[in-house]
């Protein structure tokens, strides 16, 4: 039994709604994008993980890889000081945070990379790395191809039936 349901003009239609709903209500514009922007990442995030992960499993399949016991990380937080260094010719100062090298070896950091501060709320701060989109010519010069429905795929030749 065939259904004529069309799920992509029901999802836009709901998001249609969705939006004339937020911009007629009490939602302010850089609300609106954010909550966008974040469901948009969320999105992305999960789906790479996804990918990630079905493609290390292929790699298994064909013989290509190799499981790797993962070391549980013991430190999870740092308190860092926030310091100070007076400039002798203009009397400014200015206030820097060290990073210990464990972090940076957690966070997959090193000099030169930019990062994000995401506020917790609660007198914390989240660190991320922000991570350099490449174009589809370094994409594909750092040897990645892309499948028929728009993911990358490192290092594995393409096969094509």
């Amino acid at each position: 039994m065939t259904s004529d349901f069309d799920y992509k003009k029901y999802s836009l239609e709901k998001l249609e709604t969705w939006v004339e709903d937020a911009v007629s209500g009490d939602a302010s514009p850089q609300e609106i994008y954010d909550v966008i922007k974040d469901v948009v990442e969320e999105q992305y995030y999960y789906h790479k993980d996804r990918t990630s992960r079905a493609y290390k499993l292929l790699a298994l399949l064909n013989g290509n890889g190799h499981i790797q016991e993962h070391k549980k990380d013991k430190v999870k937080k740092w308190v860092l000081p926030v310091e100070e260094c007076k400039d002798a010719d203009t009397d400014e100062t200015e206030y820097f945070i060290s990073f210990p090298d464990d972090l940076l070896e957690a966070a997959n950091l090193k000099e030169g990379d930019q990062v994000e501060w995401v506020d917790n709320g609660d007198d914390s701060y989240l660190l991320k790395k922000v991570e350099k989109h490449m174009t589809y010519q370094e994409m594909l010069d750092a040897g990645y191809w892309m499948t028929d429905d728009g993911f990358w795929m490192p290092g594995v030749e393409r096969f094509r039936f």
